[in-house]
């Protein structure tokens, strides 16, 4: 991870007069629900974009999809909401009977952030909250939050 970070301040230090706009990004969000992931965000236009998220830990996958619509607060400032889906893999072993057992949960969520892309570096940076319904096989409500760092495309 530490590498990862060095390789990415090293070509973002490459780039000069880098754009406020950009088309793509992908880095890592970390947060919940996900806790630490790939990330990505991609614009359909100017105004739309997707999102996507995959993570995990031991004995557990994460993945998330968003819908996301931007909007412009000032020279690379952005805020954004949406809403999309995530499911979640997982198993456990039962200290009782010391069978593995693996289930899936697959939740609704809800998303209202803000961004900021730097005008000299390929960077963006993001913050965001919102709600999260699982709604199968493990009933429930929760709020989430997240804080991404992402190297930006043009």
């Amino acid at each position: 991870m530490k590498n990862c970070l060095i390789l990415l301040v090293i070509i973002a230090s490459t780039f000069f007069s880098y754009a406020q706009n950009y088309k793509t990004a992908v880095g890592i969000k970390g947060g919940y629900p996900g806790f630490g992931s790939l990330n990505g965000k991609h614009f359909l236009n100017s105004k739309t974009a997707i999102e996507g998220s995959i993570g995990g830990g031991s004995n557990t996958l994460w993945l998330q999809g968003l819908y996301e619509l931007n909007f412009s607060l000032e020279d690379g400032l952005n805020w954004y909401a949406g809403g999309g889906a995530n499911v979640g893999f997982y198993s456990y072993k039962n200290p009782f009977n010391n069978q593995r057992t693996s289930n899936m949960i697959l939740g609704i969520n809800g998303i209202v952030g803000i961004e900021y892309t730097f005008e000299d570096l390929p960077l963006n940076v993001a913050l965001d909250t919102g709600p999260n319904l699982r709604i199968i096989n493990s009933l429930g409500f929760g709020w989430g939050a997240g804080i991404a760092v992402r190297y930006a495309i043009k």
